[in-house]
C-alpha cells in the first residue's frame, strides 16, 4: 500500500508543476505535455468535475462551422472501447448526471456525482477525446436531433437577434459564426472529418480538468494523467484578432406582435482591466421585465421610465465578454409604435453614464455586481464552471476576495473614464428581428450618441 501511494506521489512530483498561486483550497497544475488541472476543496457530498476544451465556432472556418457542437452530441454515444449502453450504465452506477455546452471560444462536458466517483468521471471524460466512436449510425440520429434543434432556434427571436448581433458587429471574422453553424455543414459532417477536427484541435494544451467539492488534487491528476499524460505538448491555441464593424441588420417580420432589438458597442474583453467597471455600468443601466412588480419605485431610471409609461416588454442590460473582446449593450423587446421612445430613453442614460453618474450611482451598482459575482460561485456546480471560464479566456483564477477589493475602488470618475472611452460617440452596432418599421437608420442613431457641450 505504501509502495502504490510513494509511486503516486513520485509521479505527481515530476510531470506536473504548479502554475500560479491561489486560495489554499485552490490547486492549479500543469502536466508535461500541457494539460491543466484545478481544483477547488469544498466541503459537500457532492462533486462536479468538468473537461473544458478551447473550441468552438470562433476556431472554425466556412467549411467547418458547426463541428464543435456537432462532437457535443456525440460525446456520449459511444467510445472504442465501450457502447452507449455500457456509458449510461457506468453513468448510472456512479450516480452521475452529465450536461454539456458549446459555445464560441469554449466547449464543456460537466458531471455532477458523489465526490467519491470524482476520479471515476474524470477517467470517462478523458475517453471523450481519445477514444470517441462516431459510428455511421449515431452520426445520422445526432443529425437529425441538431437538425431539429436548429429548427427551434431559429423559433426563437431573441437567440436570432444575438446570432443577428455577432454576425454583423463582428462580420467577416470567425466569431460570426453561430455555434451550430449552417445546416449544409451539418448535412455533411461525417467521421474522418470530426476525427480530422478533433486531432488538430483537442490537444492536451488547449484542455483543462475543473473539479469542485470534497475531492482530492492527486486523484483528479492521477486519473486526468493515466490516459492523456502520454500525450506529447504541442504550441498552445492562437487566434487572430478579430475586428469589430460598426453596421445595423434587420430581420423584418410585421407579423411578430413584438420587436426584439439590441444596441451594442465593441467592449473589452474578459482580461481587460475594463471588465469589472463595465460589468458595474451594465448593472447600472439594469434590466426589467414587464412581469416584475414595483417598476415604479425601480432604482434604475431608464427602467423607472419604459415601466411607468408601459413603453416595452423586457429591458435588459448585457455585457458578452469574450477572451479580448466583447459586446456591451442594451436588449429590448417592444411593440413596434415605442421603438424610438425606448431609444431615446436608453442613450439619455448612456450620456447620464459618461458625465453625470452619481456616487450613490455607482455605489448601487457595485453591490450589484457583488452580487452577481458571488452567485457564479455558489455551489460546487458554478464554482467548477467559474474556474473553467477564467481559465480558459485569462489564464489565471482570480479569487472573489481581490474582485470585491477592486469593485470596492471603482468611483464615478472610473466609470466616467470607462464609458467615455466605450460608449461616447463611439461606434454603434444594432440588430433587430420583428416589426421594425419604426426602427430610425443607423445615422439617427449615431447621432444620439453624443451630447452638443457648450
Amino acid at each position: 500500500m505504501f509502495r502504490k501511494i510513494h509511486q503516486r506521489s513520485t509521479f505527481l512530483r515530476h510531470h506536473t508543476r504548479k502554475i500560479c498561486k491561489g486560495p489554499e483550497n485552490v490547486k492549479t497544475l500543469e502536466l508535461t505535455n500541457g494539460l491543466r488541472v484545478v481544483t477547488e476543496r469544498i466541503e459537500s457530498p457532492l462533486a462536479c468535475v468538468n473537461l473544458f476544451a478551447k473550441v468552438g465556432s470562433r476556431f472554425e472556418n466556412y467549411d467547418t462551422n458547426g463541428i464543435s457542437h456537432f462532437i457535443e452530441h456525440m460525446a456520449f454515444k459511444g467510445f472504442t472501447s465501450m457502447n452507449s449502453q455500457a456509458v449510461a450504465c457506468q453513468l448510472n452506477d456512479l450516480e452521475a448526471k452529465i450536461t454539456s455546452m458549446t459555445t464560441r471560444e469554449f466547449q464543456v462536458f460537466s458531471a455532477v456525482c458523489p465526490s467519491k466517483s470524482a476520479g471515476d468521471i474524470v477517467s470517462l471524460l478523458t475517453k471523450i477525446v481519445t477514444e470517441l466512436e462516431l459510428s455511421d449510425q449515431e452520426m445520422d440520429c445526432e443529425r437529425d436531433v441538431i437538425q431539429h434543434e436548429m429548427q427551434n432556434l431559429d423559433m426563437n427571436p431573441r437567440e436570432i437577434m444575438f446570432d443577428y448581433l455577432h454576425e454583423t458587429a463582428f462580420q467577416g471574422t470567425p466569431l460570426a459564426n453561430r455555434v451550430v453553424g449552417p445546416s449544409r455543414n451539418v448535412n455533411k459532417f461525417n467521421r474522418d472529418c470530426a476525427l480530422y477536427f478533433m486531432k488538430n484541435h483537442y490537444k492536451p494544451t488547449r484542455l483543462l480538468f475543473t473539479a469542485a467539492g470534497d475531492v482530492s488534487s492527486d486523484t483528479i491528476v492521477d486519473a486526468a494523467s493515466r490516459h492523456i499524460g502520454s500525450t506529447e505538448y504541442e504550441g498552445k491555441a492562437e487566434f487572430s484578432p478579430c475586428r469589430f464593424t460598426s453596421s445595423q441588420v434587420r430581420f423584418r417580420d410585421d407579423s411578430m406582435p413584438f420587436a426584439h432589438i439590441s444596441l451594442a458597442f465593441e467592449a473589452p474583453g474578459y482580461k481587460s482591466l475594463d471588465y469589472l467597471p463595465l460589468l458595474v455600468a451594465k448593472n447600472y443601466i439594469g434590466s426589467w421585465h414587464k412581469s416584475q412588480g414595483g417598476s415604479h419605485r425601480h432604482a434604475s431610471d431608464a427602467v423607472r421610465a419604459v415601466a411607468t409609461c408601459n413603453l416595452c416588454e423586457l429591458l435588459e442590460s448585457f455585457y458578452i465578454a469574450h477572451s479580448d473582446v466583447g459586446l456591451w449593450g442594451v436588449y429590448f423587446v417592444v411593440p413596434n409604435m415605442n421603438i424610438e421612445n425606448v431609444i431615446y430613453i436608453i442613450q439619455n442614460m448612456w450620456m447620464h453614464l459618461c458625465f453625470t453618474i452619481t456616487k450613490n450611482d455607482v455605489e448601487r451598482a457595485v453591490n450589484i455586481t457583488k452580487l452577481e459575482l458571488a452567485r457564479r460561485i455558489e455551489g460546487v456546480v458554478n464554482s467548477a464552471f467559474d474556474i473553467g471560464i477564467q481559465i480558459m479566456l485569462k489564464n489565471e483564477r482570480t479569487p472573489l476576495t481581490n474582485m470585491y477589493q477592486d469593485l470596492s475602488r471603482i468611483d464615478p470618475k472610473t466609470i466616467k473614464a470607462v464609458a467615455e472611452a466605450s460608449i461616447y460617440d463611439k461606434p454603434l452596432v444594432t440588430a433587430a428581428v420583428g416589426p421594425t418599421e419604426e426602427l430610425p437608420d443607423y445615422n439617427r442613431l449615431q447621432a444620439g450618441q453624443y451630447w452638443l457641450r457648450l
